[in-house]
């Protein structure tokens, strides 16, 4: 708007001069004294509006100048302020990515936990159709016992395809974890950040060594868990000699406990036990449940599992150097085991947090090229690597 009438004006001034330049050329042989003075006052008058527009162009260009500061400030702030919530964000989605981590470990428990329980049931399927079948030409009459075993196999089978859909349901539910995982990985450079070492577990007070006082049981020797006659026999009767405490229990030593100390299980249940614990994030619980494990059930089909979550929990932990070595386990003396690929991709990743990126790169190009359909060679293949 100012400019359009600074315009205007500036016309109206060209045309001014324009009329007078040509009066002046009209008249210009018999023009007197007042006519050239009142040309100087149009002149003058000219200059003043001249001067004039020059100071509103002045004021005008102060105006816009102050105005670009403004918006410039502005803009600035919202910048800054737009930094300000991508950070949050960056933040947030660091939270979610270990909230989506946490739950990855956990349905990957409930998978295993659920596994074991099809293979239990399997055997015992197993174990009934041989009882059918030694029972068949031995015993006649036996068509009913037949008909209720039947019974119990179809039953088995119902159960064995219930688990099944669930564990397809779990593993669906994986998937899309996985996918949100790997959306949030490219998002962010740093999955997880150093912890400290897990805590010493606690040591368990030493029973307090002190004999019933009517019944002094021999040395070195507990006494039953059934408690002997109650108070009635045993009056209380100083004894003669005070009880000897030479030695009251040497403080034992603080070795790692494991939660289920000198009991035998059997496979499944020790197992069963060992990763229910690594699903709660009982690390050292359940590093404890899976070397029982391995150490009395070397030779069984869990073991290759075992030996793979005994790695993950060391992972875990953030012991990546053990890790590394507990996974090379399951690589190199299970090499059948369908354990290889997550063991050989976590393997790169632990090479990868230790700041080895070349060993990183050979696992997980052997990785891709051992075993290129698996969803872990797909992972691999997400990371870039420039494998020869």
């Amino acid at each position: 708007m100012q400019s359009h009438t600074r315009q205007t004006a500036k016309n109206g001034i060209w045309v001014g001069l324009g009329a007078m330049l040509g009066a002046a050329t009209l008249f210009g042989g018999c023009a007197t004294n007042e006519d050239v003075l009142a040309a100087r006052r149009d002149i003058g008058a000219l200059r003043n509006e001249m001067a004039t527009l020059n100071r509103a162009n002045q004021s005008s260009r102060d105006f816009t100048e102050e105005r670009l500061r403004k918006l410039e400030a502005d803009m600035r702030g919202r910048v800054e302020s737009s930094v300000k919530e991508t950070e949050g964000s960056r933040v947030a989605l660091n939270q979610r990515l270990e909230e989506l981590t946490t739950e990855t470990r956990f349905v990957q428990g409930k998978l295993e936990e659920n596994a074991s329980v099809i293979r239990g049931l399997q055997s015992r399927v197993d174990e009934v159709d041989q009882r059918v079948r030694q029972a068949g030409p031995r015993v006649e009459g036996a068509d009913q016992q037949v008909k209720v075993m039947d019974q119990q196999v179809k039953l088995m089978d119902q159960q064995l395809r219930a688990l099944d859909q669930q564990i397809r349901a779990l593993d669906q539910q994986f998937r899309v974890m996985d996918q949100q995982v790997r959306a949030v990985g490219q998002r962010v450079q740093t999955i997880e950040q150093a912890q400290p070492g897990a805590a010493a577990p606690a040591v368990v007070p030493p029973p307090a060594v002190s004999p019933a006082p009517g019944a002094p049981a021999p040395l070195g020797q507990t006494p039953p868990a059934e408690t002997p006659q109650p108070p009635a026999a045993t009056p209380p009767v100083a004894p003669p000699t005070p009880p000897v405490a030479p030695a009251p229990p040497a403080a034992v030593p603080a070795t790692p406990v494991p939660a289920r100390p000198q009991v035998v299980l059997p496979p499944e249940d020790l197992y069963k036990a060992a990763l229910s614990d690594y699903t709660k994030g009982e690390y050292d619980l359940a590093i404890s449940g899976f070397r029982s494990y391995l150490k009395t059930y070397p030779r069984t089909s869990l073991a290759p599992n075992a030996q793979y979550w005994l790695a993950e929990c060391y992972f875990s932990q953030k012991n990546y150097t053990q890790a590394i070595e507990e996974f090379d386990v399951v690589i190199r003396e299970h090499a059948d085991s369908p354990k290889v690929p997550s063991a050989l991709f976590k393997q790169g990743e632990a090479y990868l947090q230790v700041g080895d990126t070349k060993q990183a790169t050979a696992v997980l190009c052997e990785l891709i090229g051992k075993h290129g359909k698996t969803r872990e060679a797909r992972l691999a293949r997400d990371k870039n690597l420039r494998c020869r």
